[in-house]
């Protein structure tokens, strides 16, 4: 489906069928805008006009196919929308983390033409990766990230899902791929690359069977898998709802913490991580028991925290060798890379993956 699709009698259906207008209201226009920098899909903003004014949402938001065949390659490959489809319908539910309302979702047999119809959050304040967060905001995102994983945790229940439980035939290519991926990153981006960096780039990519071996005896949840400042919004609806988490198209049952270690290690510069982290964790271990979560000390979850630490390295690495180049792109992708392995320095990350201990490295 294509943004020009979206027109006011298929609105006016989505929204009859969701009980959303009366009896003699329709909609009468419809105005799309794009939204967002999406680098899988594409968000437009619809502003509706109605026959009786008022009486439905003012404007909501519509999540379609990317035109970039590049990224719409990339998005059927990995199942990332039908990934996103399938939260929306079946998982999203059963979460205390507060996510768009979704008003409509589809999804073609080949998984590749898909559309969800989203609430629309705003005034809102997006986050933005590039600009980090500040220490109230990643304490607010790791409260959320408990929201997200205590419902499912250790639970069986989405073992074999087609879509949900991909994680080792995911991370097999992953390991398969990442020296040819890596090759291309340190060639595109040799000149913003330090010698330290791209060292300890390739020795982990050299052992990245090591770290997939660590993330299976984890704890397995529902991962968001990209949950980084650019995939919230803060104070949506003029600050009624504090933090919202979007983009859903990464989610995987998987463990957690990885979600944690990514927000944090992309969200905060160094030093303010480094004076701030053992709180944030502590904080996330709190709520995760305080909802229920029963049986994993806060002393495995610092171990299994440390390993996480280079997640954002895959990520950086894999999409900026999967999706359409963009200046905005390069910059965050190659931030991803080099925080992360700063990350692993500063958590000895690579310790639990059987390489190393880097504590006698610098940090970056």
């Amino acid at each position: 489906m294509h943004a020009a699709d979206i027109c006011a009698s298929w609105l006016d259906r989505v929204l009859r069928d969701k009980g959303i207008l009366a009896s003699g209201n329709r909609v009468t226009d419809t105005a799309i805008e794009p939204i967002g920098t999406g680098l899988v899909a594409d968000s437009y903003q619809i502003t509706i006009s109605y026959s009786d004014p008022g009486s439905g949402p003012v404007s909501l938001v519509a999540k379609l196919t990317s035109d970039s065949e590049q990224s719409r390659a990339a998005g059927r490959s990995e199942l990332n929308y039908a990934r996103e489809v399938g939260f929306y319908t079946e998982i999203a539910p059963h979460l205390q983390v507060r996510v768009p309302s979704c008003f409509h979702a589809e999804i073609d047999s080949n998984n590749t033409e898909f559309v969800l119809i989203l609430e629309d959050l705003t005034p809102a304040r997006p986050g933005n990766q590039l600009t980090g967060c500040t220490v109230a905001e990643t304490r607010l995102a790791v409260e959320q990230a408990a929201r997200i994983h205590a419902p499912y945790w250790g639970s069986e229940e989405l073992r074999g899902n087609p879509w949900m439980d991909i994680s080792s035939s995911y991370w097999q290519r992953f390991a398969e791929m990442m020296p040819e991926w890596y090759d291309g990153f340190r060639q595109r981006y040799a000149g913003r690359l330090s010698e330290a960096d791209i060292a300890l780039g390739q020795e982990f990519v050299d052992n990245i069977a090591g770290y997939y071996q660590a993330l299976e005896r984890m704890p397995y949840t529902v991962q968001h898998g990209d949950y980084r400042p650019d995939n919230v919004l803060f104070d949506a609806h003029g600050g009624e709802v504090p933090l919202v988490v979007l983009d859903w198209q990464t989610v995987v049952y998987a463990p957690g913490v990885v979600d944690v270690a990514y927000f944090i290690g992309g969200a905060l510069d160094a030093a303010t991580r480094r004076a701030n982290e053992d709180e944030l964790l502590l904080h996330y271990h709190s709520e995760l028991v305080d909802l229920g979560v029963e049986g994993y000390p806060f002393e495995r979850l610092v171990q299994d925290y440390a390993c996480a630490t280079f997640h954002n390295f895959i990520i950086g690495v894999a999409a900026a060798m999967l999706v359409e180049r963009t200046e905005r792109g390069d910059d965050l992708f190659l931030s991803m890379v080099t925080n992360s392995l700063t990350h692993a320095r500063d958590r000895d990350g690579t310790r639990h993956i059987g390489i190393h201990p880097l504590a006698a490295v610098n940090r970056g």
